[in-house]
């Protein structure tokens, strides 16, 4: 004969929230332990992209650049980034973050606008549009809102 066990409040609260949890299981499967983050370097003025990222391999590159080009034994000098890249030693930080795997550069990297104007090509820049005045946002306002809520903050 089989004994018929009546459940108690405490064993009802623990199955009906182990099913509760239950259905939050595939959203804590997914969740990662790290914390993605988008940095965005625009250089703007007097530093361009040979100053910062230096093609310190290139036979040609002292010739070209003359004085002002970063070297591997100069003083200070550049950071290694492979066999052919160095970073300006003034960049230190971002060197880390590279070196450790978490960042990464993208160098010359541009769009296609080709006209004279500076002003029309930084919106070009910042709109992420292949034509000044075509966006009354920038890329970055309008990728963020296109992401989904994470939930409320708590």
């Amino acid at each position: 004969m089989t004994n018929l066990h009546a459940a108690t409040r405490r064993e009802l609260l623990i199955a009906s929230g182990t099913l509760f949890a239950w259905a939050y299981l595939p959203k804590i499967a997914r969740a990662e332990g790290r914390d993605p983050r988008l940095l965005v370097i625009v250089l703007r003025g007097a530093l361009d992209g040979l100053a910062a990222v230096a093609p310190v391999g290139d036979p040609d590159w002292l010739a070209l650049r003359g004085n002002s080009a970063l070297t591997l034994d100069g003083k200070p000098a550049a950071l290694p980034l492979d066999s052919f890249f160095a970073l300006n030693p003034a960049m230190p930080n971002l060197h880390r973050l590279y070196t450790s795997g978490a960042a990464a550069i993208v160098h010359a990297a541009a769009t296609p606008y080709r006209e004279r104007s500076h002003f029309d090509g930084q919106d070009v820049l910042e709109s992420g549009l292949p034509k000044p005045g075509a966006a009354d946002s920038g890329w970055l306002n309008r990728a963020l809102a296109s992401l989904q809520p994470a939930g409320p903050a708590g």
